[in-house]
């Protein structure tokens, strides 16, 4: 029994001649041949005007035949009628009426030359001549026919009603014909991949990264968008503690909350403890807020104020720790005693980051004192820079954030697992991409991986520069990557300006990009968590939560 091809049942087969002569075919030809169905295909051609167009056809049966060759079959069923003054052929219908069809001999001859054309391209690289014998012939199952064929005929291509129980013989008979030589010609199983090569490749369709990335985009938008439900449960409440895991928006609240205030005329000032991602608020305010909402890094509120107050305000060349946790606050202290600048709603993201002594002078800034309209975000896994425990200002029992809306299901599920804890994902998030985690041993490894990332993700996926940043524990001069500047024509960049503006992709240590999220991260010399005591399981969890779509972790091995 021959193959099929597509493999449908025969029964399935629409129009009943194609279905009879199909039976025929696969039931009497050898179990090496193959059969190809309602072949379709599509070339370029010219019109009139010597314009590139679009023509199609299609093929009913496509045989090979191991032993003999190719043969094309064009099927005519029903009542056929030939005349043979004007060469019309014409198919009877039942009301006694002539429908016009074509020539099934030029229908075959033309459907036979598109493949011989398509395999000598995909198959033989435009060679002369294909290596077998090929042909075509047309299959007439509900006619009979007498006298001379017609013209570009000739009997041994003509197949009638009473050759289908004999099918096989006839198509072998009709290869014997078309032999070029004094025998037929076999197809070889080399040919027979050629073949099979060049008329049905195969096509995978293979989704492009940056339309991947939108689409869990927008469920992840979505998701995020709820977590406002709490701002309108939260109401008129004025003081408030808020705490969520990383991912579960925010940042994204912390500016809603402010905007709200600022809708209700208050002055607010929004301050957190990363530079970069008050500078990232900053240029996402409304302009229509600018004038109520202040968005300022704590230390550039401390600097600010004491320019205003006219102190001097200048780190020590040592201690210089002591002067960014405890001077700087008592110099913002003073200030405020001097600079008659209150606000209406003091807001504090990243609240974990922030020493007990800099709560004073943020409840000094508010008009109201320590009664005034406060909101404190927070996440105590991610405290990066506080060597003691966490302290906050008194605002009740905290409302809770529990459920990861930035991150994919499964770079939610990593973070989950270097904390050893559970944390919630919405049902509907995208599942995402699984976490690529590898080690290696030298700077050039890393180079290497980084590179085909980039190229992965930047060159072949179509991802902008500005969603990929490169996190490391160190400054990029005491990197892996402290020699590399660009990978296949991206620039690799530490200003986050440029990033932002789409010139490069971004290197940042994981304390510097703390805060700020990107679509696709490639976490770099990534120490043992048990033996670096600079890189600890808060910073590994912090850098990893980064990442909305795509991580990447590549731990180096210490030598």
């Amino acid at each position: 029994m021959a193959r099929l091809i597509p493999k449908v049942q025969i029964d399935e087969i629409a129009v009943k001649p194609e279905r009879d002569t199909a039976k025929f075919l696969v039931d009497l030809l050898p179990d090496d041949c193959l059969i190809y169905h309602s072949y379709p295909w599509l070339r370029t051609d010219r019109n009139d005007r010597g314009n590139t167009t679009l023509r199609e056809g299609e093929t009913d049966f496509v045989i090979i035949l191991p032993t003999h060759g190719m043969l094309v079959l064009e099927v005519k069923g029903g009542e056929i009628s030939y005349d043979a003054d004007t060469r019309d052929w014409n198919r009877i219908l039942d009301s006694g009426r002539l429908k016009g069809i074509q020539d099934p001999f030029e229908q075959a001859r033309r459907n036979l030359h598109y493949l011989e054309k398509a395999i000598k391209l995909r198959g033989y690289q435009g060679a002369d001549h294909l290596p077998f014998t090929y042909g075509y012939a047309v299959v007439f199952p509900d006619c009979e026919y007498r006298g001379p064929t017609p013209p570009g005929s000739e009997p041994a291509i003509v197949f009638s009603a009473s050759d289908l129980p004999f099918i096989d013989r006839r198509v072998m008979a009709a290869l014997n014909q078309w032999s070029r030589r004094d025998r037929v010609t076999p197809v070889g199983r080399e040919d027979i991949d050629r073949i099979v090569k060049a008329i049905s490749p195969g096509f995978d369709l293979l989704p492009v990264l940056f339309r991947k990335i939108e689409e869990q985009e927008e469920k992840l938008f979505r998701l995020t968008k709820e977590q406002h439900n709490l701002l309108a449960f939260l109401g008129t409440k004025t003081r408030a503690c808020i705490e969520g895991v990383a991912g579960s928006g925010k940042t994204m609240l912390a500016q809603a909350q402010a905007e709200k205030f600022a809708d209700q005329g208050m002055s607010t000032l929004l301050v957190c403890y990363n530079k970069n991602l008050a500078n990232w608020i900053n240029e996402t305010i409304p302009d229509g807020y600018r004038d109520l909402i202040t968005v300022k890094h704590f230390h550039g509120l401390c600097s600010e104020w004491a320019r205003k107050a006219g102190m001097q305000f200048s780190p020590p060349r040592i201690d210089v720790e002591q002067f960014w946790r405890d001077t700087a606050a008592d110099q913002l202290m003073d200030a405020i005693d001097m600079v008659p600048q209150k606000f209406d709603a003091v807001i504090v993201d990243e609240g974990q980051d922030f020493y007990p002594n800099w709560w004073m002078p943020l409840e000094m800034i508010n008009a109201n004192g320590d009664e005034g309209t406060m909101y404190v975000f927070y996440d105590p896994r991610q405290n990066l820079y506080v060597d003691q425990a966490g302290s906050l200002p008194a605002l009740g029992e905290p409302y809770m954030l529990p459920t990861n809306c930035r991150n994919t299901r499964l770079i939610a599920g990593k973070c989950a697992e270097i904390l050893a804890v559970e944390i919630p994902t919405r049902g509907d998030a995208p599942l995402g991409e699984k976490p690529t985690v590898l080690t290696v041993e030298m700077d050039y490894d890393v180079k290497k991986r980084v590179e085909r990332y980039l190229g992965d993700w930047v060159k072949d996926g179509k991802l902008e520069p500005r969603q990929v940043a490169i996190l490391s524990p160190n400054i990029k001069s005491r990197s892996s990557l402290k020699s590399m500047t660009s990978s296949r024509g991206i620039l690799i960049t530490d200003d986050i300006a440029q990033w932002k503006n789409n010139n490069g992709v971004l290197f940042s240590t994981v304390k510097g990009f703390k805060g700020l999220e990107a679509d696709a991260i490639i976490l770099i010399d990534v120490p043992d968590q048990n033996e670096a005591s600079f890189f600890k399981r808060s910073d590994y969890y912090v850098a990893c939560s980064r990442a909305k779509h795509l991580l990447v972790v590549i731990h180096k091995e210490e030598d």
